[in-house]
């Protein structure tokens, strides 16, 4: 056996690579680059062991990164996409629903525009999912940071063969925090559902929020948020995750203490967790599973 390793070990070692560099010369490369490595390693082995560690863990949150244009990784991105504009778990249906009823039942007291009609304006609205609750007769802006969202739902609107319910009024290809070609306090509501997260100035798009809503208008909104419970074992997991989902513009924050103190006038927040029993999804996203909803008014 030891002769057959060794045989094998000759054998490679005498391949060439090119007529001036061969295999033997590439691992004798590898071998000065591991003794330059080592020799800038702490002697300390306690401080060696750290570094290794420490190292390794670096290295593994950095993978994802790497290798962002894997099939793999392309599918989490996919998934994380989907979960945050057209989500089908049941905790988050009926939080949605009740949510978008509720706004239904407001629609009678919500301001008007100048023609006397409901203006809604949703944020990442993705391909319009949820405009089968909106109200008949409203009239509809939405805005995605995703460019391929307009098609899918320009797409929607042409399907509806009949005269559509609510007028698809213009799709905006921004952030939630630039909102700049909404005129002030022309928004009847603004339904914000796992948007925040995208946003990299969560202050910033509240603001924008309440200057685009009418006075009395009602921001209706489902995110999910930080864990409260620090130290945690699911504060671990997200930490550990944090990385690899703001690859995906999904960001852990606080957007309880976010909301509260943006300057509405009132604001109806609850906390729950959503479970992903019987759901296959990738690990990174079952972090996102703490949940606030509610809405805040101008």
């Amino acid at each position: 056996m030891t002769a057959t390793l060794v045989t094998c070990i000759t054998t490679v070692s005498a391949i060439t690579l090119s007529e001036d560099f061969s295999l033997s010369d590439l691992l004798e490369n590898f071998k000065e680059l591991g003794n330059v490595l080592d020799s800038w390693l702490p002697k300390n082995c306690v401080l060696r062991a750290l570094f290794c560690g420490a190292t390794t863990i670096v290295g593994l949150k950095l993978a994802p990164i790497i290798l962002r244009k894997t099939s793999f990784i392309k599918n989490v991105e996919t998934q994380s996409r989907y979960f945050h504009r057209s989500t089908t778990l049941p905790d988050l249906l009926k939080i949605k629903s009740d949510l978008l009823k509720e706004l239904k039942e407001d629609s009678l007291t919500l301001p008007l525009n100048d023609d006397g009609k409901l203006v809604l304006l949703e944020i990442n609205a993705g391909g319009g999912t949820n405009i089968s609750y909106y109200p008949n007769g409203c009239v509809y802006i939405a805005t995605d940071y995703w460019e391929d969202a307009k098609e899918h739902l320009e797409q929607n609107f042409k399907e509806e063969v009949e005269e559509p319910r609510i007028t698809l009024d213009r799709f905006l290809l921004t952030i939630p925090e630039r909102l700049i070609s909404v005129p002030d306090s022309t928004v009847s509501a603004v339904i914000c559902f796992h948007s925040l997260c995208s946003s990299s100035n969560v202050n910033l798009a509240l603001l924008e929020v309440l200057r685009v809503l009418k006075p009395g208008g009602k921001m209706y909104f489902m995110e999910h948020v930080v864990t409260s419970k620090k130290f945690s074992g699911f504060w671990f997991m997200q930490l550990n995750f944090s990385l690899q989902m703001s690859m995906w513009d999904c960001h852990f924050r606080d957007f309880k203490t976010h909301i509260e103190n943006a300057g509405f006038s009132k604001v109806n927040i609850a906390e729950t967790m959503i479970s992903f029993k019987g759901v296959r999804i990738p690990g990174p996203m079952k972090s996102l599973a703490p949940h606030i909803y509610g809405y805040a008014v101008k």
